[in-house]
């Protein structure tokens, strides 16, 4: 045994250490490259047809394969692609019409992409930090983006990544002195929807369930009542407790006077 064997069998054999990783599956790629990736999953499938796999879309853009399948989470986790079964993939719907779009007007097919982003918790991050402040340093956007991802101190390239990604989507701008600032929310409308039309028919008229015998109940109706005080010296007990008895007696179902604060009085409509 000569030696630098012996030093090798000598020598304790050092734990490795294990790394942090973020909850959330970031990107490993900055946004162009992102792209590529993208419209080669919409190419290669025949837009969205056929199940593909990584290499397939490594030899159509040109990128490297462990590239692609190093970003295949992220995109996974943003619903960019689906995986039918285990090691293929078929681009989403809106992935394909931005591949499909983006050849002729790529600033208009980016709003597929916003469309995406909004429905991701990434996105979610931009829209709460946006509602609170009109312009935030990248630090502060990286920092909500940690937080929330639960990424570690060496998942600080793909934060900045996905802000990259972000905003190539439009819905964050960067400014010329480096700030960020809220983009394009055209998408958010339309990802509210549902949920606007349905307190839209909680506060008017519901069709209720029909009973044993075919015949629809009488409707259900909902009244949300809104007080407004011009003056706060309106605000006495003694108005209180008309207010108190007006309430009461429309929880019992009572015919009542509609109450209406006009000039500091409270007058009755009959």
């Amino acid at each position: 045994m000569n030696e630098s064997e012996q030093q090798l069998r000598e020598e304790p054999i050092k734990p490795r250490t294990p790394k942090l990783s973020a909850e959330k599956a970031l990107p490993r790629s900055g946004a162009d490259t992102l792209v590529k990736i993208i419209k080669g999953y919409a190419v290669s499938s025949n837009g969205g047809e056929t199940q593909v796999n990584y290499k397939d879309v490594a030899s159509a853009v040109g990128i490297s394969p462990n590239v692609v399948s190093g970003n295949n989470s992220f995109l996974l986790e943003s619903q960019i692609l689906l995986s039918p079964k285990y090691g293929f993939y078929l681009p989403s719907e809106n992935a394909v019409r931005f591949a499909r779009e983006s050849a002729w007007d790529e600033a208009g097919a980016k709003a597929h992409l916003r469309k995406i982003v909004l429905d991701c918790w990434f996105g979610q991050v931009v829209i709460q930090n946006f509602s609170l402040r009109s312009t935030l340093t990248k630090e502060d956007m990286k920092r909500a983006l940690a937080i929330k991802s639960g990424a570690a101190e060496g998942d600080a390239n793909s934060l900045e990544y996905l802000i990259d990604f972000i905003i190539y989507t439009g819905l964050i701008l960067e400014n010329e002195n480096g700030s960020l600032a809220k983009g394009s929310l055209d998408g958010l409308a339309k990802a509210t929807t549902p949920q606007s039309e349905t307190t839209s028919k909680s506060l008017g008229e519901r069709e209720s369930p029909q009973d044993n015998d075919g015949v629809p109940s009488q409707p259900t109706i909902s009244l949300v009542v809104h007080l407004h005080i011009n003056n706060l010296n309106d605000l006495t007990a003694d108005h209180a407790t008309r207010l108190m008895g007006w309430l009461r007696t429309l929880q019992a179902g009572q015919h009542v006077p509609e109450l209406r604060l006009e000039e500091g009085k409270i007058k009755e409509d009959s």
